[in-house]
This record gives C-alpha cells, structure tokens and sequence, in this order.
C-alpha cells in the first residue's frame, strides 16, 4: 500500500462531490504528484499526511475552478472579490510542486568547495583567477604565463 492514499471521504469535509468525479479526480492527482514527488509511493515515506494536504488542496482547487464561483468580502470602504474562473493549465502550483519535492529530499546534500590553487602555470596565489574571478590580476598573461609581473608571492 503506498504511503499517500487519499479517498473521496478525505474530500468530503470540504466539498460536495460526486463520488465517481471525485475518484477520477484522485487517480489523476495522486498520478501527477507520483510523477513529481516519486518518493510518495514507498511505505517508508516521512510526510505521509503533509503531502496528503497538498494533494488534496489541488484536488478542491481544481473542483472549485470554471463553477464561477465569486466570493466577496467587504470590511467598510474595502472590499475584495474573488473570481473561481480560471482555466486549469497544471493541477499543482509551483509552490506546491517544491513542496513536494522537498519531502523527497534527503536532510545531507552534496557540495564542493574548491580550495586548490587553479593550477594555471605562473599565476600568483593571489591572483584573482585562482581565487574564481574571471581576469588576471597579477600580470602573468602579459608574461606568456612565465611569472607573475605584480602579484609576487611572499615566500
């Protein structure tokens, strides 16, 4: 049994849906967020119920979107209106897309940080070629690489 299983009595507090439409709604979720987010399918999976939640809010936006539903709120001279009509191009949003793939990732990352010298025949230590910069500053391309013309080492 996969780890993140959402059923029609999980939406039912939230919204009235038919219980087919609700089924294929389901199906095609939980397909998507596998797609996205793998590690939702294995039994050891951290954040069952975290990524349950994101599911389940893209599955009742999703219903909620194209009824034309308006809701308005109006505290004295403001008020806020907020139209449900909009066309669906992807069932999760990019936030909730990253949080799904953060749930997959491991807390230890990989990294490098050079520390080396660049290894570039005749640059000083300190020139900003060795250090990542993008020019010479220490004069050795004007001496065909041979030596450093300003930034000598201290030695």
């Amino acid at each position: 049994m996969p780890a993140v299983t959402i059923t029609t009595d999980d939406l039912a507090p939230f919204a009235t849906i038919e219980p087919a439409k609700a089924q294929a709604m389901i199906v095609d979720a939980l397909g998507m967020a596998k797609l996205l987010a793998p590690c939702i399918t294995e039994d050891d999976f951290a954040y069952p119920d975290a990524a349950k939640a994101v599911i389940r809010g893209a599955i009742l936006r999703w219903n909620d979107a194209g009824t034309g539903a308006i809701t308005t709120k109006q505290a004295g001279p403001y008020q806020q209106v907020i139209d449900s009509n909009t066309r669906r191009n992807n069932l999760f949003w990019p936030s909730e897309i990253t949080q799904l793939q953060t749930m997959c990732k491991t807390s230890s990352e990989v990294f490098a940080l050079d520390t080396a010298p660049s290894g570039r025949r005749g640059h000083s230590v300190w020139c900003s070629i060795g250090l990542g910069g993008d020019s010479c500053s220490c004069g050795a391309n004007l001496t065909n690489f041979e030596y450093p013309l300003w930034e000598t080492d201290c030695g």
